[in-house]
């Protein structure tokens, strides 16, 4: 068995600690998306809907932070929520592999910007048709970055 680095280990290990509130986030998105498919359509229950959105992508970017703190270690302080997106899909010769492709971060995008606009709406209402567009492209989202992560991890646990 080769030797891993310790600090991968605990990066490995925090992932997957990812993967796992990732499971608990898409069981109250599945239940707010029941209760909107069961005629609830009060705008609390798009909210709902909206913040279960919202908080799956927070748990992701998450995951992007550790990896770009971990190996990167910077990031641009005024739009470091797109670079940091965008940074994921490049392979940093001598660092580390890419952990997305471009088509996952243009799903994982879409989430991105939903999350800027619902935690900056004070006095407008949600876009129904966008969220629900969202929530649609959400299993293909949720594969997307389940396999780049897998993917992933298993690049630098054999380096």
């Amino acid at each position: 068995m080769s030797e891993v680095d310790p600090d991968i280990r605990i990066l490995v290990a925090e992932l997957d600690a990812d993967m796992q509130g990732l499971q608990d986030l898409l069981e109250s998105n599945q239940r707010a998306s029941t209760r909107i498919a069961a005629g609830a359509h009060d705008d609390l229950d798009y909210a709902a809907l909206g913040y279960t959105l919202h908080n799956i992508y927070n748990l992701m970017e998450n995951s992007f932070y550790r990896i770009a703190k971990y190996f990167e270690n910077n990031l641009s302080a005024d739009t470091w929520h797109k670079d940091l997106l965008h940074r994921m899909t490049l392979s940093i010769e001598g660092i580390r592999p890419a952990v997305l492709s471009s088509d996952a971060a243009d799903l994982l995008d879409e989430l991105r910007s939903f999350r800027h606009v619902f935690r900056n709406m004070y006095r407008k209402r949600l876009d129904v048709g966008k969220l629900m567009r969202l929530q649609d492209l959400l299993d293909s989202t949720v594969q997307a970055y389940r396999e780049s992560l897998q993917n992933f991890r298993s690049k630098i646990q054999t380096v």
